[in-house]
């Protein structure tokens, strides 16, 4: 379990967590530049928080009381950076036995070899980064950061640079991977399925600090912030009666399904857009923005004449608070 209560200023952004991150994949949702990046770094000692305490597992890494400070090697942690960072000037072999440190060469090189085959680059280990495309350095990297046998592995955008036939592939793989490890991970990422998919609980981090956590699920059905909100996919935000309400796109019906205590609104179509599996109607409603009502094709299909209002079930609408 990772237990993170740190402070740092940077320029005009601050810092400012307070969050557990126990046994499984915990996800770091936010914006760009919210701080996801910085609490990895800070956690894998490549930063110094001003004040605060890093826990893992009971060991203090970080301890600003009791001047305690661990640097990154005695950490014992797995980090996988967004750009890989590989060494140019070693082969993919020889970068994945600098995760074994300590070791006799002989169980290093073993290890690695070991590594690479679970990651199925093996016919690849003689090549230098510049010669791997980039699936293969991300899985030499994260052999790399397991053949160190870490305490906590933490993962940076890991798709970010990948295209999409590729991402699906080794997500399949990074899914194996997480199954296998067993400790905590820390993962980040922009992509809210890629999390849904892969992650059991989410932070959500805001300005420097985690305003919302929780379960994946419970977080989706409860958000309770915008920003929360927002990043769990939820469209349509808006201010009603003096309340921060939300709806998602796909919860929308027409009115013939209400019950009685849904809300329940004429409405006029604006556009209607084609997706590859499901149709995006953006609907006008009186006194608050544009609206997305998502249906399937199926339903759409069924829905041949629009109805002329639409309901917003009570048990999918969100009460949400500003910050």
């Amino acid at each position: 379990m990772l237990e993170c209560r740190i402070r740092k200023k940077l320029g005009e952004f601050a810092l400012d967590l307070d969050f557990t991150a126990e046994q499984g994949i915990t996800a770091l949702m936010g914006a760009s530049g919210s701080g996801k990046s910085m609490t990895l770094r800070c956690v894998a000692g490549v930063e110094r928080p001003d004040e605060g305490e890093i826990t893992l597992d009971g060991v203090r890494l970080f301890d600003s009381g009791r001047k305690i400070n661990l640097p990154p090697q005695r950490r014992n942690t797995g980090f996988l950076f967004q750009d890989y960072a590989l060494f140019p000037n070693m082969t993919a072999l020889q970068n994945i036995m600098t995760g074994a440190r300590g070791k006799p060469r002989r169980e290093r090189a073993r290890a690695a070899e070991e590594l690479a085959e679970a990651f199925h680059i093996t016919p690849h280990l003689k090549k230098y980064p510049y010669q791997l495309s980039g699936g293969e350095k991300q899985r030499a990297a994260l052999a790399r950061c397991l053949a160190a046998s870490p305490d906590i592995l933490m993962l940076d955008e890991p798709f970010s640079a990948l295209d999409s036939h590729l991402r699906w592939e080794l997500e399949l793989e990074m899914a194996e991977v997480f199954k296998r490890f067993r400790k905590t991970v820390l993962y980040v990422s922009h992509n809210r399925d890629e999390v849904y998919r892969l992650c059991d609980s989410i932070i959500i981090l805001n300005g420097g600090r985690n305003e919302a956590g929780g379960k994946k699920w419970e977080l989706f059905k409860r958000p309770r912030t915008v920003q929360a909100a927002r990043l769990t996919g939820c469209k349509n935000i808006f201010e009603f009666e003096g309340r921060l309400i939300g709806i998602r796109a796909n919860y929308i019906v027409p009115a013939h399904l209400a019950k009685p205590r849904d809300m329940v609104f004429p409405f006029e179509l604006i556009t209607e857009i084609e997706d590859a599996f499901t149709y995006i109607l953006m609907v006008r409603v009186d006194g608050l923005p544009p609206l997305r009502w998502e249906m399937t094709k199926e339903k759409r299909e069924k829905l041949r004449e629009l109805p002329q209002k639409l309901a917003f079930p009570q048990e999918h609408i969100l009460l949400l608070d500003r910050r």
